[in-house]
């Protein structure tokens, strides 16, 4: 079959890879410049460094990392390992609450891309007929030239080109990127935070394969802070935000030399639904809303997407 897919995040990655493989002939389409959705990683520019510092000022400001816990996806993860696309993040991660903060005691092991999450999604798109810039306004076209048309999109954006999408609350992201003239005095890598606008704090050149000579942190606000104040101006937003991360570190924060902000529209489904994938005559929706809100239920999703053809 000749298959369209909309959107290259990792679940209409998933979905194509696996039609390739089974050989059906897939064209992906991706109205951004890279593949990944919010597997992503911005690397800054054109920035001047202030003296002592070198290299690269890189962040992964969507998400942080990745769980393995099905078969499906754990043979894949062990690939990507072994290729050096992966690596275990050991970072000594910790829980805030109002009084302090203790050790996150659990066995569970994280992974990262290296050496940025966005290489996971490259990893993914390897070799696939994708066309980025291309923003598709409606599946009638699509629908003519191809068998089987995929939308791997958030629901409001499968909602717009006329697909009928069950009812999901997607929850909002306001993420502050910021790098550091001198190391942050924290003796933790990452934070689960409580009680504060901020819900995940993390050094992101703690992990594995970055740049650890400049001190960059990803601070992403929780999601009923973000709704809360979807509409507020950025440059409040990162303000705020760099004062509750300021508030959790003693010491308080070394000068920032660089810091910006981004909000993630659509960043996870509260709650997300247990369909995997949603069949709809020659239309099939998938992503990480249908099933969860993890990457490795957005591949899944994805693959499950592939096997409704």
């Amino acid at each position: 079959m000749n298959i369209a897919v909309i959107g290259a995040g990792i679940a209409g990655l998933s979905a194509a890879r696996a039609l390739v493989d089974r050989g059906h002939t897939v064209k992906v389409f991706e109205r951004g410049r890279v593949a990944g959705g919010r597997v992503a990683t911005r690397v800054i520019q054109a920035i001047e460094l202030p003296r002592g510092l070198s290299g690269d000022v890189a962040f992964d400001y969507g998400a942080q990392y990745f769980t393995v816990r099905d078969d499906r996806f754990s043979a894949l993860a062990a690939e990507w390992e072994r290729d050096k696309v992966l690596a275990k993040w050991a970072g000594r991660i910790v829980s805030f609450d109002g009084e302090g903060w203790e050790d996150v005691e659990d066995t569970t092991s994280r992974y990262v891309g290296t050496p940025g999450m966005s290489a996971i999604a490259d990893a993914l798109a390897r070799g696939l007929d994708i066309e980025y810039g291309s923003k598709v306004e409606a599946l009638a076209p699509l629908l003519n030239d191809f068998d089987r048309v995929i939308v791997a999109t958030p629901p409001d954006q499968a909602a717009a080109l006329g697909v009928t999408v069950p009812v999901v609350t997607m929850m909002p992201n306001w993420t502050v990127m910021a790098a550091f003239e001198d190391r942050v005095a924290a003796r933790f890598d990452a934070a689960f935070v409580n009680g504060s606008p901020l819900g995940w704090i993390a050094r992101n050149t703690s992990k594995p394969k970055r740049n650890w000579k400049i001190d960059c942190w990803v601070l992403q606000a929780t999601s009923a802070w973000s709704r809360a104040h979807s509409a507020d101006r950025s440059d409040d937003v990162g303000s705020f935000l760099m004062e509750a991360f300021d508030d959790l570190i003693p010491a308080g924060l070394p000068k920032a030399f660089f810091a910006s902000v981004h909000r993630w529209k659509s960043a996870t489904a509260d709650p997300p639904l247990a369909a995997g994938a949603i069949q709809n005559d020659r239309i099939t929706l998938c992503g990480d809303w249908c099933k969860g809100s993890r990457i490795e239920d957005a591949y899944l999703s994805g693959i499950e997407a592939a096997t409704l053809l």
